[in-house]
């Protein structure tokens, strides 16, 4: 029996474009030999730019998107080689919250209905029982009962978020991938959704990956992050490894894009990121960050770096990390 709740083994998600008449077919690689592994009880950042992968990440470990390649072993069973009558069993263990509170629950629906959907489906209760686990659920979510009979255009994006939580925790899984939960709030109503996270895993042991472009929300709830870019992982650590000692000069351009009140703490040297995301169907030769890499040589325009430890488990995909930078330049 292994040690990790998830382990996720070179998946990729290729996408067919540009083909049709009198065009030559392409493939847009949106994840391209994502490899990690997840102890029960932790939660996975994964960060990056629009566009990076991460979300179809995401959709591809729960399979709302198909793999073109790889493994995703959840609990020592590949998820990519099911069927959808084996999915359907298993994804009583997975489930998601999505970006959008709204467009993701159904208007039509009442409250009590959109939570109650996954019990009925699963036939998990019925009766007074399926009404009690409903109640309890929105408690849980801090929302209160008398709001079971109303519609999800009543809600704020921070009450409808919570409807979508309470649904997401319905069937008591094990992992919840969270794409992006709070970027479409305001920032007063992120922190309490990432607070209300927090708890939540503490009193019901779950386990997340958690997508987000905000690096503070990431630092906050996450025990490792891993730093994507044009489909692949480009680095990774644990939190606090990462935030204090970042070795991939991406990391480095999104940390230092972070805002700080206090523009003396800012520091002058910091590599801010230039110019604008390749497109993902002409990936640039060598390492694909080299166009924006002011530490760039002429073996990162020629060969792709490979993920590699750094030390203390600490990964990153560069030829020359940071720390020895200056030598370079010299």
């Amino acid at each position: 029996m292994s040690d990790y709740l998830l382990e996720v083994n070179g998946l990729k998600v290729y996408f067919p474009v540009g083909h049709g008449f009198g065009k030559r077919k392409k493939m847009l690689k949106a994840v391209d030999g994502v490899s990690f592994r997840l102890k029960e009880g932790e939660t996975l950042g994964i960060v990056g730019e629009s566009g990076c992968g991460k979300s179809t990440c995401g959709n591809a470990i729960i399979r709302l998107l198909n793999p073109t390649e790889g493994e995703i072993l959840f609990e020592g069973k590949d998820l990519a080689a099911m069927n959808q009558k084996e999915l359907r069993t298993l994804r009583r263990d997975i489930q998601m919250i999505f970006q959008d509170p709204f467009s993701s629950l159904d208007p039509r629906m009442r409250v009590r209905d959109i939570i109650g959907e996954p019990l009925i489906s699963h036939r998990v209760c019925g009766g007074e029982a399926l009404a009690e686990q409903i109640y309890r659920l929105m408690e849980a979510v801090g929302l209160p009962q008398e709001y079971a009979m109303r519609y999800p255009h009543e809600f704020s994006g921070g009450q409808r978020q919570r409807i979508g939580i309470a649904r997401a925790l319905a069937l008591r899984p094990k992992l919840i991938i969270c794409d992006e939960p709070v970027s479409a709030l305001d920032v007063s109503i992120q922190a309490q959704i990432l607070n209300l996270l927090a708890d939540l895993q503490k009193e019901f042991g779950l386990t997340y990956i958690f997508i987000a472009h905000g690096l503070p929300a990431v630092q906050h709830i996450s025990t490792h992050v891993a730093v994507m870019y044009l489909g692949k992982i480009v680095e990774m650590a644990d939190k606090v490894t990462l935030f204090s000692r970042p070795i991939h000069p991406y990391t480095e351009g999104l940390m230092a894009a972070v805002p700080i009140p206090d523009p003396q703490l800012r520091k002058d040297d910091a590599p801010l990121l230039e110019g604008d995301m390749p497109s993902p169907t002409r990936l640039p030769e060598g390492c694909r960050f080299h166009p924006r890499c002011k530490y760039c040589t002429e073996k990162c325009r020629t060969e792709q770096p490979e993920l590699r430890d750094m030390g203390d488990g600490h990964l990153a995909a560069c030829h020359y990390p940071l720390e020895h930078a200056e030598g370079i330049l010299k």
